[in-house]
Formats: C-alpha cells, structure tokens, sequence
C-alpha cells in the first residue's frame, strides 16, 4: 500500500465522513484534550511575566520554579489526556462506540495511567535520539560559518546556501521520524498487554518506505492548519480531529487492517 493522491483523498474524506457522524461529540472530545494542555501551558506564562531582560535571580528562580511544574504537569495530566483523546479518534475512524468521556480513560485504570506515562516517556527518549542528529548538525554548521568567516564573500554565500539546504533536509527528515511515532499510540491501543517499548519499537517498520509519503501526508493539511492560525486556532479545533482520524485510516492501512473508505462526491474534494 502507498500513500498516493488517490489513497490520501480516501483517507481525508473518509475522517470527515466520520467526523459528520459525530460532529458535535467529536468536537467536545477535542476541546476536553486542548483545554487542560491550554491551562497547563498559562502556567509557565504566568512563570515568564514581568521577566526583564535583566532579571535578577530571584525571578529567573521563579521562573525556573514556573518552567517544572509546567513540565510536571504535562507529564502527569497531559499525557493521559493525549493517550485518551487517542482512544477516541481510533474508535471513531474503526466504527467502534465512543465518547467524549474517552479523553479521560487513562484516569479511570491505574493500569492505562502509568502505561499513558511510560508511553510518553519512551516517546520522548526516543525522540530526543533523532532531535540530537538536528542539534549536532547546526551546532557543527555553525562552527564551520565561523572558521569561514574571513572567507570570501562568494565562498561564504556558497556555504550558508548549502547549509541552509541541509539543515532543511536534515530538520524535514527528523520530524518524520518523530512523527512516525504517533502510531505506537494505535499500537498500544490495540495491544494493551505489549510493552510501552515494542508499541514504539514497532512503528519503525510499519513506516519504513513510507517516510516521504508521511511527509506529504502531513503537508497536505497546510491549507487546514494555515486556517487555524488565521482563526486563532478556532478552526484547529475541527483540524485537530481531522488530522488524527485520517493518519488512523493511513496507520491501518499501512498495517493491513482493511477500513471501508467512503467515496467521496464530486463537492467532497481534497484542501
């Protein structure tokens, strides 16, 4: 299976088909995921106000106070949160029974709420890994911008073009690989018993030939998410679940599982 123009439209239009379904559900389980993380996210602002650019060490240790339980709380309230809402945009898109409450399952189960939190850590290390790779890859153009700095003009123009263009390459390349493993949230879904680390471990071969296709995938939201920004984000609320269902419909059907697509009309046309 590859994710051609044919097959991405089927997925699109299939999630706003579900969507339809379900609209006003779907909505509210959205707004229940995004409103904690938003709450969460006022406290580092709250951390960060009044900061000058002189700040004194009694406020840069407030804000450093602010800046973890920031992290603290996202790590404990919203990684729940994020597995939950996952929950439910995989048994929207399969045609399972769901419901908004779905976004707080993880807190109903000790079992899910660490298995929440373990996901989300390997998640993270792992990521790191590739973010690392960007990191070394800047850090090492830099160093070499500043022994060519008495370089000549050309040569140096020649240079910041070419590192330019690879730290483009190199940025659009990690976040594919990152993004890869939004699909062990499915796999561990699907495999509540299996391991925190073989749900991850296993995206990689799920996605392997297929990482320029994620990459377009993604992109072909531009259009959505540029709408979203326009709105201040009241148009990413619908976004937001038309993202997640249709990589649901990719991710299953890179794995074999067979949905029944609706055929979209001649007005149900890709943005």
């Amino acid at each position: 299976m590859t994710c051609n123009s044919d097959a991405r439209r089927q997925y699109k239009a299939t999630a706003r088909a579900d969507i339809r379904t379900k609209f006003w559900p779907t909505m509210g389980a959205v707004l229940l995921e995004l409103v904690p993380i938003f709450l969460i996210a006022m406290i580092m602002q709250i951390g960060m106000r009044g900061l000058s650019d002189n700040a004194t060490l009694e406020e840069l240790l407030r804000m450093y106070q602010y800046l973890g339980i920031y992290f603290i709380a996202i790590f404990f309230i919203g990684s729940p949160i994020e597995f939950g809402a996952k929950h439910y945009f995989v048994s929207l898109a399969r045609g399972e029974a769901c419901s908004p409450s779905q976004v707080f399952t993880c807190f109903t189960s000790g079992k899910k709420y660490l298995t929440s939190l373990k996901l989300s850590l390997c998640i993270g290390v792992r990521s790191i890994g590739w973010l690392l790779l960007e990191y070394v890859v800047i850090f090492v153009g830099a160093m070499l911008m500043g022994i060519m700095f008495d370089a000549s003009t050309v040569a140096l123009m020649l240079f910041l073009i070419v590192y330019i263009v690879l730290v483009v390459i190199v940025t659009l390349y990690v976040v594919v690989k990152v993004r890869r493993y939004d699909g062990a949230y499915i796999n561990m879904i699907d495999t509540p018993d299996a391991s925190v680390w073989q749900a991850v471990k296993a995206c990689a071969p799920i996605f392997k030939g297929h990482n320029w296709e994620l990459l377009v995938f993604d992109l072909s939201f531009i259009l959505w998410q540029l709408a979203s920004a326009i709105t201040f984000g009241i148009v990413g609320i619908y976004v937001t679940a038309y993202t997640e269902i249709a990589f649901v419909h990719y991710f299953d059907d890179l794995c074999g599982r067979k949905a029944e697509l609706t055929q979209p009309s001649m007005r149900d046309t890709e943005l």
